[in-house]
């Protein structure tokens, strides 16, 4: 296609939480932005709940969420060329039971009116249940192609589809930041402080109180004041006091300011409570917060950090196109996908690890030694980001949509 034509094009995307979830903000962000640059008047549709538009992540032509949605839904379908699924992970079981059925009915439905509809870099794993696999099957049947962002979610997908998967890095990699000046500004009016006697590590996590797989969803579990268990109580106290430990012991060996950086702050998630709760059991004074709701400018200020800690993924993908390495907690397998592309596995440490016996010290081991070297890995980097710019071409050439190319 001439991407200087003037197009009417429609194309709709069925994502992850943008509204809520930073890290799938930046997914739909820079999705959108591909698409708007090959694409001159191109309508993008997705379902939103309007808490996009103060992230300035606006689709085109938004659709409400849940069931009232559903007339809007159909209609985008039927009017676009084009259905992309992807954005963050949505194959998966280890937290709901329900979350892979809700995604099989939901593009059974779509299948009835779209033309086309794509898997595009997919997050898939763990998928370990039966009502989880045969609900994946059903969804990667109703897909045209099918891509996953790592070569796990590759391997769990191939299992389940005949169809061949493609390995598309997550297309967070290609954000543009915010121009420095913006994100300068935005510091000093928050009065929070970037520039210090040692280096600044970037704290990005999530709650965490034990594996357990449910049926009813977190967000649900906490609109009806479902309470947790006593061991999740536990397990969740010991997380805490851990990282506080360990960031004390950090500070005081290396001289590090810390700036928690919390990506998800919605009731049923709430990093900046659980970021305020750790900084509240350390007794390390150099200790700022600063809540971001624009993507862009969350990429532009990691790029004022010596190294990320990552509890969630996508912190340590927008810091890394900034040249800031990370160290990354998992809660699922999901960080070595993402780690191992990068070439750098070896600096995860699941979270169940880290509360035992040494887990402590394997952290602060792996910070120390992010914190000595010099560079990160740019080369694996801009490898990744060719990948998915490649896919996208394809995707070109067999008239689906085109994407830019920088």
């Amino acid at each position: 296609m001439n991407s200087g034509q003037t197009s009417s094009r429609n194309i709709l995307i069925l994502a992850g939480d943008a509204d809520g979830n930073l890290g799938d903000s930046a997914i739909a962000q820079a999705t959108y932005d591909e698409l708007r640059a090959a694409i001159p008047g191109v309508l993008v549709h997705a379902v939103t709940s309007g808490r996009c538009q103060q992230r300035r992540i606006n689709p085109d032509r938004p659709i409400p969420k849940g069931l009232r949605g559903v007339p809007a839904l159909i209609r985008a379908a039927l009017h676009s060329e084009l259905v992309l699924c992807g954005g963050g992970g949505l194959f998966q079981d280890d937290d709901s039971l329900i979350k892979m059925p809700y995604w099989a009915a939901r593009l059974l439905l779509v299948r009835l009116f779209a033309r086309r509809i794509v898997g595009y870099s997919i997050g898939a794993g763990p998928l370990d249940s039966r009502t989880g696999k045969l609900s994946a099957r059903i969804a990667l049947a109703c897909m045209d192609r099918v891509s996953a962002r790592d070569a796990l979610a590759c391997t769990i997908l191939s299992r389940l589809t005949r169809k061949p998967v493609k390995l598309v890095p997550d297309p967070a990699l290609l954000l543009k930041p915010l121009p420095a000046s913006e994100a300068e500004y935005w510091l000093q009016e928050k009065q929070i402080r970037t520039s210090g006697s040692g280096p600044l590590i970037g704290v990005a996590l999530r709650p965490w109180s034990g594996r357990q797989r449910r049926w009813i969803p977190q967000m649900l579990s906490y609109r009806l004041g479902l309470r947790r268990s006593e061991s999740s109580k536990r397990a969740y106290k010991q997380y805490i006091q851990t990282l506080a430990a360990a960031f004390d012991r950090i500070g005081q060996e290396t001289g590090a300011e810390f700036l928690f950086l919390p990506t998800y702050n919605v009731q049923h998630e709430n990093d900046a409570a659980l970021c305020q709760c750790i900084m509240g059991h350390m007794r390390h004074s150099h200790k700022q917060m600063a809540v971001i709701e624009n993507p862009r400018l969350y990429k532009a200020i990691s790029g004022k950090l010596k190294l990320m800690i990552a509890g969630r993924m996508h912190p340590a993908i927008l810091s890394a196109d900034m040249g800031v390495p990370s160290v990354g907690i998992a809660y699922n397998q999901k960080f070595l996908g993402f780690f191992s592309l990068m070439g750098r596995a070896h600096r995860v440490i699941t979270s169940e690890a880290l509360l035992e016996p040494g887990g402590q010290d394997q952290l602060i081991s792996m910070v120390n030694q992010e914190l000595d070297m010099s560079c990160s890995s740019q080369t694996e980097l801009e490898a990744l980001q060719a990948q998915t710019r490649a896919f996208n071409a394809e995707l070109t050439g067999k008239r689906y949509v085109s994407f830019s190319a920088p």
